[in-house]
């Protein structure tokens, strides 16, 4: 996360961590509380591409989240061991990042 941030495939988030509440909980939480700015992320390492109820489902945990105001500007990512379904990310908009087993790999490995 940290170093998709360093690159700018994210917005700056100066808070990063996990974020519950009750029955909802999301494995990525990002806060940039000077720009009202949010980042939702989910990760799934599982032998099935992530598909659409994911999302659904981490867009309704979003609506969940109580955290700065109305208008917040909201990012969303999601990291998959296993890639995303067809049409998956062509579906999404601009404000959702999607990491497969290769983008995560890229991160990991050291920089030039």
């Amino acid at each position: 996360m940290w170093e998709a941030i360093r690159r700018d495939e994210l917005g700056p988030y100066s808070a990063v961590g996990q974020w519950w509440y009750g029955e909802d909980a999301i494995d990525i939480a990002g806060l940039a509380p000077d720009a009202d700015r949010i980042l939702l992320a989910e990760c799934t390492w599982t032998t099935e591409p992530v598909g659409r109820s994911l999302v659904s489902q981490l867009r309704d945990t979003a609506e969940r989240v109580r955290w700065g105001p109305d208008s917040r500007d909201e990012e969303f990512a999601l990291f998959s061991k296993s890639g995303f379904v067809d049409g998956l990310v062509d579906e999404l908009a601009d404000n959702w990042s999607m990491f497969d087993l290769p983008a995560i790999d890229a991160h990991l490995s050291p920089t030039p």
